[in-house]
Formats: structure tokens, sequence, C-alpha cells
């Protein structure tokens, strides 16, 4: 997976090696961006994740101070200490939008419509 941020919204992305160095659009800000690196073939080996351990210590993003790694919390694609992630404003998860009330009607009157052309039929060619 390539991972980076998008230079307009600074919105943490993970997409495909598959889309190295072609462009895509951000989720976040609806912007064309280049994701990096160089087409190849095939995706790089996995390295494996590195083991922590207890004196190994980060800096948060935020406040810059440094903590535990085996601590560290990540909200919205950044590294940041446990007050700080509960001071940050949650990520909001964007819903789809509700239908007009013009548009609501305008189903229901096709409904309606559909309905009366299939009773028609039924009465025309079953009943005469």
């Amino acid at each position: 997976m390539i991972e980076f941020k998008c230079h307009t919204c600074g919105k943490f992305l993970k997409l495909p090696h598959s889309y190295a160095g072609k462009t895509t659009e951000c989720p976040g800000c609806r912007k064309t961006l280049h994701v990096p690196g160089a087409p190849s073939a095939e995706p790089p080996a996995r390295a494996p994740k590195p083991k922590v351990s207890a004196n190994q210590r980060r800096l948060c993003v935020d406040c810059g101070e440094a903590f535990p790694a085996h601590q560290m919390m990540v909200h919205d694609g950044q590294a940041v200490c446990d007050d700080c992630f509960h001071k940050r404003k949650p990520v909001v998860l964007k819903y789809k939008k509700k239908m007009s009330k013009k548009r609501k009607r305008l189903l229901h009157l096709l409904i309606l419509l559909a309905a009366a052309v299939v009773a028609w039929a039924v009465w025309y060619f079953l009943l005469s």
C-alpha cells in the first residue's frame, strides 16, 4: 500500500501499489492529485513489522510531547498521544443527501402512474 497525504486538504490516503504514478481524485476535497511512486509491474515485498519495545518513544504531532510508542493513538492518519486523541474532534462521516420533497413527490406520482397502467392492462386484456 502507498500511504501519502493530499496536498490540498491534508487527508491521509492509502492506495494499492497499482495506483503508483497515476492520478486520482481525493475523497476529501475532490481535487485531482498525483499518486507518488513509479509504476511497477509488481508491488514490493512486505517488510515484517518491527516489534515495539517499551523504551521506544514517539512524538505527538499536536503537542510535540514524547510518549511510549506502544501507547500511540492514530487519529485521521496522524500519530497522537492519548491526551491529544481525546481533545480532537471526532471524524465526521458524510451521509448521503436525503431526497428532496419535490423529487419524492415525483417518484410517488410515477409509481402511482405505473400502477394505474398495470391495472388498466389487466382490466383491458383479461376482463374484456
